[in-house]
């Protein structure tokens, strides 16, 4: 009985112990919980606003439920941290048929029916870790690329290309001091704009090394 006891009481210290070194380091935070993280709902909403924007002909979204006990982390193209449930990444890109063959017609149309369009919502600023958008081959109209992504400081890849943009491209990109990887090829976008953009291209590739850029 007294042999139970000790073993009992060693548990409990132990425990006792772990539970207060937890407390004190709480890093990374989800090693102190045995509950899933989940998706900040913040972003979660952020990520609604985004969906309300777009067209979506296919219903490639159609796990972007608004419902509380879905993790917007399972949906589909998002990526988040697996310690914080920041949203580090949004992969929306619609692939361009590559085959040759007779049924080519076919894949084509279903391309078009999965491009996305509409609009991009501001409500992407509010995905404060996000270092990865894809929207590549969407269909936006002609319209400008949007200034408020130039606000997106922890971008390090964007791609645009073949969404179908027009107009200048905003300057405010500069501000992208991070970014690795930019692509906004294959658009309707104005050369004009272009200026300021290359100096900045310059400062960033002389202070981070590398930064692949595609315009045409």
């Amino acid at each position: 009985m007294m042999m139970m006891m000790m073993v009992l009481l060693r548990i409990i210290i132990a425990v006792t112990l772990s539970l207060l070194l937890c407390l004190l380091t709480m890093h990374p935070p989800n090693f102190c919980t045995a509950t899933e993280v989940r998706c900040i709902e913040s972003e979660r909403h952020a990520l609604l606003n985004f969906k309300q924007g777009l067209l979506d002909p296919s219903n490639r979204l159609a796990s972007w439920i608004a419902a509380p006990d879905v993790d917007c982390c399972h949906w589909v193209g998002v990526v988040c941290d697996n310690r914080t449930g920041h949203v580090l990444q949004v992969h929306l890109r619609t692939f361009y048929p590559l085959t040759n063959d007779h049924q080519w017609g076919a894949h084509y149309e279903a391309y078009e029916r999965s491009r996305f369009r509409g609009k991009i919502n501001p409500s992407l600023l509010d995905l404060k870790y996000l270092i990865y958008l894809d929207l590549s081959y969407s269909y936006f109209n002609y319209t400008q690329i949007p200034k408020f992504l130039g606000s997106m400081r922890s971008l390090r890849y964007l791609n645009l290309s073949n969404a179908g943009f027009g107009g200048l491209i905003p300057h405010q990109l500069g501000n992208l001091s991070d970014l690795h990887y930019l692509n906004l090829g294959g658009g309707y976008i104005q050369l004009d704009g272009l200026f300021s953009v290359y100096l900045w291209f310059d400062r960033v590739v002389a202070i981070r090394g590398f930064l692949f850029v595609e315009l045409a």
